[in-house]
């Protein structure tokens, strides 16, 4: 019976290329001052022996894994998080780094999990979507040690970790005067609270930054203009949107127009109004925040709260980066959002 063959050492290419054990560790390895010529017979050497080095031994020697973790919310229906998940790992492979992906269905415990393991696995830093902004005691310098983090689509006020959100507050507030100018004074809103159970008309607690950002927007812009308007928080799922907005719907005297906090909220009006027969862009009117190829497509297309998710992911790996290669900074930065006119929004008489 044959043996199996024993792979390559590091130590079989220095022999073969006759230098030592250490030349031909740094020649592989590209660092250290090493002739070309001496470069050239180490990788030949390698080559010819078929070595491939031991990457996870050579990044704990290093003290670097080339890895990021990303902790980010699971449901990749939502065209936000499916595209800021691909532009951090395209923009990370751009930097030389692979990327592990976890994610939280919105459970602080899942995320504590999540960031135990990447933490174990040794990533050089994470990008987290934190899943609340009050309950984060796990996110402290004993549990991450020295890992940088920056947070991604929202914020955590009380700590220290560089951040990349967009203008949602702004976004709102410029969303409402649109409709307002368009003649709309019978406003609805529908606005999705994690944790909260079934809806209400009464304002919640909410746990993150963003839908504070867009609730708060929404109120100053009602209240300038002195309007009064239908707004409903409800849980976070199919069942309970569709629940709510019919609700909302079904009453003789409904909005004109409705505002969504979210894609999700955005396709649960949509049923509703099909299955009422509700025609949406002359019946009632709608916008929501964050676009999707879907929306665009639609007949009528949907007037969206545009947010730049391919630059958001982009400048978090930038950030890292920057969070990785020298002494934290807590760098935070704001991007504009874009209000995208489409047909979903009718104007109307405001007299």
């Amino acid at each position: 019976m044959n043996k199996k063959s024993k792979a390559p050492t590091i130590i079989d290419v220095a022999n073969l290329a006759g230098v030592s054990r250490a030349t031909a560790s740094r020649a592989l390895a590209g660092y250290g001052r090493i002739s070309q010529e001496t470069i050239d017979r180490v990788q030949q050497a390698a080559t010819k022996l078929g070595y491939r080095p031991n990457e996870v031994a050579r990044a704990m020697r290093a003290g670097k894994t080339k890895t990021i973790g990303l902790v980010v919310i699971s449901d990749f229906t939502n065209a936000f998080f499916d595209r800021a998940t691909k532009a951090i790992i395209d923009a990370a492979k751009q930097s030389g780094y692979q990327t592990v992906v976890s994610h939280t269905d919105e459970n602080i415990e899942n995320e504590r999990q999540a960031i135990r393991t990447l933490i174990e696995k040794r990533v050089d830093g994470l990008i987290l979507v934190p899943s609340s902004d009050v309950d984060h005691e796990h996110l402290n310098s004993e549990n991450l040690g020295s890992t940088p983090v920056v947070l991604i689509d929202r914020k955590l006020p009380d700590l220290p970790f560089a951040s990349i959100t967009t203008g949602d507050y702004e976004g709102a507030i410029e969303a409402v005067n649109f409709a307002f100018d368009q003649g709309h004074r019978d406003m609805g809103f529908v606005v999705a609270v994690p944790q909260l159970v079934g809806s209400t008309t009464k304002r919640p607690n909410i746990p993150i930054s963003t839908v504070e950002d867009r609730t708060h927007g929404f109120e100053t812009a009602i209240k300038k203009l002195n309007i009064n308007p239908t707004m409903v928080f409800c849980e976070d799922s199919q069942e309970g949107a569709e629940a709510a907005v019919e609700k909302m719907l079904g009453k003789s005297t409904r909005p004109t127009i409705l505002f969504t906090s979210n894609n999700d909220m955005l396709l649960a009006v949509l049923r509703v109004a099909g299955k009422l027969g509700v025609q949406i862009g002359s019946d009632l009117s709608v916008i929501s925040f964050d676009d999707s190829p879907w929306a665009a497509a639609m007949s009528p297309a949907i007037t969206v709260i545009s947010r730049p998710v391919d630059e958001l992911g982009r400048r978090a790996v930038d950030l890292l980066m920057q969070e990785i290669r020298s002494a934290p900074r807590g760098e935070s930065l704001v991007l504009s959002t874009t209000l995208i006119v489409r047909e979903s929004v009718s104007k109307r008489d405001s007299l």
